[in-house]
């Protein structure tokens, strides 16, 4: 009965296999290319566009401005399905931090370090400045 149980649970994915993952993702974070806002003449670009994601790979992104355009960034909804391992700003680390906005005021930089853990399409823009074209899209495979 146990194992009939079991299986059932198995097949309606209510019971899964162990993760395939080996060591501590979070310290093995592979640097994506950095996200530029501010860019251009008139300073609403922002590139790239796109990031394509794999789930269970740990990753660290920075994310530079240039002060050109205030700009408050949006990624909530990729945020909310990832393992988000550290978020620095300077010298000042936020481990295990949970963020879903951050503004960028100046010129400067900060970092993300996390591990995707769900897949799907997360679109990311500057409140507001999205007719402008700063907007992009985070897709996790």
């Amino acid at each position: 009965m146990r194992s009939t149980i079991i299986a059932l649970a198995t097949l309606a994915g209510l019971v899964g296999s162990p993760a395939n993952a080996a060591g501590y993702l979070g310290a093995r974070a592979e640097p994506l290319p950095p996200l530029r806002i501010g860019l251009g003449d008139t300073g609403y670009g922002l590139e790239p566009k796109e990031y394509t994601l794999e789930t269970g790979k740990g990753y660290r992104l920075t994310v530079n401005s240039t002060g050109a355009v205030e700009c408050v960034l949006d990624m909530r909804d990729f945020l909310d399905n990832v393992w988000l391992r550290q978020a620095k700003a300077g010298e000042v680390e936020f481990l295990n931090a949970k963020l879903s906005v951050v503004e960028l005021d100046d010129e400067g930089e900060f970092e993300l370090t996390f591990v995707p853990v769900r897949p799907g399409q997360y679109p990311f823009a500057c409140r507001g400045l999205e007719e402008r074209g700063m907007t992009g899209i985070i897709r996790v495979e």
